[in-house]
């Protein structure tokens, strides 16, 4: 195949790289010759390469570093230093500046023409740094096109609702459903929506209370408040809620579920819509799904070089059941994903049966399951084994005949991997024996176990040491981890973190590995406490250890930890 002067080098350089095959490099150019633009841009919308990875590649080789803009604290003072239009051109953001030299994320920071332009229009020095196209135009977006506040929305509507009783002699029924997108409650709604997804929120809380209807959205797995509506929009919002879920807007007196996709910034935002009837109205929860987060490799998800080890040898088992358990938010399927996307080559079949699919993932079959229609977890597992698969992710293990399959499946040569709801790793073995799995199953198909919590990460920018760190272990009767200097920290605040002390979210782990002295404790149907006892004879560090030695290396606090774990017993 002949291809372009303008698109060898760069498509060579990746597959030289080790980011792309020959055969995607093909399907790109093919698609390329179609559609046109830059080869780069075919290979992440054919989800072929992470687009982060492009940018860090492109970083690399031109000498410079890769920035995160999603973590930045960005201003609108340093971004309108250079116009917006100029900004969409060039692909270019102002990010900070310093002494003089304005540092600007470009998708293209070797183009030395547009950074001479940048120079003539700011009359600074100019430092390229490298981020996806992706995060530059969602951020220059956030930044540039500022509208009306939530509050100013909420005022407007108001203001309209009272000309419309002067004009009427009389209140105007509420809005249980706006005819167009212009509509003023239409508006406020995806503002609340917009605003919880620009702060990495995860879910939404629609809280009717007697007087008012409270918002509060959850970040870093801590509920904060939003803003306050007036009684009189409730029945307004929660109506606009259920049009998007494709919900019964006149049924309030059952509770209800439906999903829905938005678009925020240029990014597909798949929500998940609750609705539940409660005292003062219909409650309403949003769970928000980024799909077009970033998939991680094993090594971003801070697991200690122990704990990688061990769970690469059970990710790398010809076959076998793999279990990831935790409460619902505490990462699991992030967890999984990574753990698909570090197995994931060309040479294997990879099927996943998920409700709901969070995000595509490429190479990899993904079935999303339908219970209204009968599409559960069990019927999806029993056909998907008819379609050759190597590897299987079964997002939930929730029933007797789901669990029997999964464990059947591994003893006929597949590797399986699944979610379950204990409390820690030993937990999942008399979980799986009650769910109805015939004990002598397990000892021969059950490879490991591995249980998570998410704990908020310090803000790097602002914590602040602990004067008498001893002192605050001591009073838990707590020892400081073999080799790690007694230290703790405490939140501080800055701009960085919003004022909160806590930046980000990460992961403290257990995971047990089976071996054959797990085996008659199995057949005889063992207590908990035999199970955590054999695990931590073989070396299992439990989740609070884990937690802790993070504690102490500045990554959380004690508190942070005790919110969600609990020491050894």
């Amino acid at each position: 195949m002949q291809r372009t002067p303008s698109t060898i080098g760069i498509g060579e350089r990746l597959l030289g790289a080790g980011l792309i095959t020959p055969v995607q490099l093909e399907l790109a150019e093919c698609e390329l010759k179609r559609r046109g633009g830059a080869l780069t841009k075919v290979l992440v919308d054919l989800n072929l390469v992470a687009a982060e990875k492009v940018a860090e590649f492109i970083a690399r080789e031109s000498r410079t570093r890769y920035v995160d803009l999603s973590r930045l604290p960005l201003t609108e003072e340093v971004a309108r230093l250079i116009p917006s239009d100029v900004s969409r051109r060039l692909k270019a953001l102002p990010i900070s500046l310093q002494d003089g030299t304005l540092t600007v994320a470009m998708a293209d920071p070797t183009n030395v023409v547009g950074m001479d332009q940048l120079a003539m229009i700011t009359g600074h020095r100019i430092e390229s740094v490298a981020a996806t196209e992706r995060d530059l135009l969602n951020a220059i977006d956030r930044l540039h096109l500022r509208g009306p506040t939530i509050q100013e929305s909420i005022n407007k509507i108001i203001a309209e609702e009272e000309q419309e009783k002067d004009r009427d002699g009389a209140a105007t029924p509420e809005i249980e459903a706006a005819p167009d997108d212009d509509a003023p409650i239409i508006h406020l709604v995806n503002q609340v929506l917009q605003r919880a997804v620009n702060r990495r929120a995860s879910d939404i809380h629609f809280e009717p209370e007697e007087k008012l209807l409270r918002i509060r959205t959850r970040i870093d797995g801590v509920l904060h408040p939003d803003v306050l509506l007036p009684k009189s929009l409730q029945s307004a919002v929660a109506a606009r809620m259920k049009i998007l879920g494709d919900l019964d807007v006149t049924e309030c007196r059952v509770p209800q579920d439906g999903r829905a996709s938005i678009q925020v910034s240029r990014r597909k935002i798949n929500l998940r819509i609750s609705s539940l009837p409660t005292q003062f109205g219909e409650s309403i929860v949003v769970r928000i799904l980024d799909t077009g987060s970033q998939v991680n490799r094993l090594a971003h998800l801070g697991l200690t070089p122990e704990f990688e080890a061990k769970l690469r040898v059970a990710i790398e088992a010809p076959y076998g059941v793999v279990i990831v358990t935790g409460p619902t938010g505490s990462g699991k399927t992030t967890t999984l994903y990574s753990v698909l996307n570090e197995i994931n080559q060309p040479d294997l079949s990879i099927f996943t049966l998920e409700d709901p699919v969070e995000m595509p993932l490429a190479g990899i079959r993904q079935t999303q399951i339908r219970e209204e229609v009968g599409l559960t977890f069990s019927a999806a597992l029993r056909s998907l084994l008819r379609q050759d698969p190597d590897v299987i992710l079964v997002g939930e293990t929730r029933d007797t005949e789901t669990a029997t399959l999964m464990i059947r499946a591994a003893l006929t040569g597949h590797l399986v991997f699944s979610t379950l709801h204990t409390n820690d790793a030993p937990g999942a073995i008399p979980r799986l024996i009650d769910m109805g799995v015939e004990p002598y199953l397990l000892p021969s198909s059950l490879v490991a176990v591995l249980a998570q919590r998410l704990v908020r990460r310090l803000c790097p920018d602002c914590r602040q040491p602990i004067a008498d760190p001893e002192a605050e272990l001591a009073k838990l009767h707590l020892t400081p981890p073999p080799g790690l200097e007694p230290k703790l920290w405490k939140a501080g605040g800055c701009d960085r973190c919003h004022g909160s002390g806590f930046r980000g979210r990460q992961a403290v782990f257990e995971i047990m590995t089976l071996d054959e002295r797990f085996h008659a404790p199995i057949i005889r149907r063992a207590a908990h406490s035999e199970f955590a006892r054999l695990a931590r004879e073989s070396g299992m560090l439990s989740m609070f250890d884990d937690g802790l030695r993070r504690a102490m290396q500045g990554a959380t606090t004690l508190e942070e930890l005790l919110r969600v774990t609990r020491p050894n017993e």
